[in-house]
């Protein structure tokens, strides 16, 4: 039978996991309710799904917590859930405590995903805790979609958040900054962008081979006294490693403020 899949918020997130899965196959559209006042009639027109209030998303067989947090309890407000239920949270910051007992007796099993969803190659944290059943359903549902990781210990949601949810930000504003500086070198603006994205792209699919390590893959592009090697001079002084390290820091450090 196929299961029910209603979404509490669809904003970036979950409309990202939404186009994923849909994509995918991994869910049906006819099987989908979209509970989002901002998102809700424009997916309906777009995807097939269903939009509806809250009330209806919070009946499927999976609900989606997708809402920003401080939007938790009012998206909760007034619903109730079987220990049929499965929820999926996609909410940064908040424990799987927190949502389990807002829930009650529905199951939870916490996420932190990322955007690549959309185009099939996210990648998802999903935290091991509840029953095995429904953690490797989950892992298989966000794995469609990408790379899925199960960890047992939830504090490491901190770092995953920074790493895994924040990442692709960070990434963002270096694919800028090449493009710009291979503008300033004559490249058309246009011509720029998609090769910086490639570019990023294949260094992310050679970093992802079995065995590859970072500092090897780097070494094997900087030339003695090439390019490379010039280019890497100046992000050592520039303090490039240093601020990647504190910037991860920092978004894990306010993904506990969240939490607490």
């Amino acid at each position: 039978m196929q299961r029910t899949f209603g979404f509490l918020g669809c904003g970036r997130m979950g409309g990202a996991l939404l186009d994923g899965w849909l994509d995918a196959g991994a869910i049906a559209a006819g099987a989908v309710t979209v509970a989002d006042p901002h998102t809700g009639a424009a997916l309906a027109d777009a995807r097939g799904v269903k939009a509806g209030d809250r009330e209806a998303a919070a009946k499927a067989d999976v609900v989606v917590l997708a809402v920003k947090p401080h939007y938790l309890d009012a998206a909760l407000s007034g619903l109730s859930f079987s220990a049929d239920q499965l929820v999926i949270s996609v909410m940064a910051g908040v424990p799987r405590a927190t949502i389990a007992e807002k829930v009650a007796p529905a199951r939870v099993v916490r996420t932190m995903p990322n955007l690549g969803a959309r185009i099939g190659v996210g990648v998802a944290l999903v935290l091991g805790q509840g029953e095995p059943g429904d953690v490797q359903a989950v892992a298989d549902l966000f794995g469609a979609v990408g790379h899925a990781e199960v960890v047992a210990d939830e504090a490491l949601f901190h770092a995953g958040t920074a790493l895994v949810g924040s990442g692709p930000a960070y990434l963002f504003v270096a694919m800028q900054a090449m493009a710009d500086g291979a503008v300033a070198g004559g490249m058309p603006r246009e011509a720029a962008r998609r090769l910086a994205a490639a570019t990023v792209r294949a260094a992310g699919a050679l970093a992802g081979e079995p065995g590859a390590h970072p500092e090897a893959l780097k070494d094997a592009v900087a030339s003695p006294g090439g390019t490379t090697i010039a280019a890497l001079g100046i992000l050592e002084r520039s303090g490039f490693r240093g601020a990647l390290f504190d910037a991860v820091r920092a978004a894990a450090e306010r993904s506990r403020e969240l939490a607490r």
